[in-house]
């Protein structure tokens, strides 16, 4: 397991909430296929799905190590 706190998952939640809202206002960079933006923002929802609100299922559930 790794050992985050819950300020840490916090930091990790608005990251990419950060990343999906420029994707969504066209000011993160240009597409390399259309639809590329999209895509982005759909795989950063789920990836904030599976934090939580503010880190809060991470911090409380912990995350495996990657194998």
């Amino acid at each position: 397991m790794i050992n985050l706190t819950r300020e840490d998952w916090c930091e990790i939640y608005y990251a990419p909430q950060l990343k999906s809202r420029a994707l969504r206002k066209g000011k993160y960079a240009t597409e390399d296929y259309a639809g590329q933006d999209a895509d982005w923002v759909a795989h950063l929802a789920t990836i904030i799905k599976k934090i939580g609100p503010d880190g809060c299922l991470a911090a409380r559930d912990g995350v495996e190590r990657s194998k």
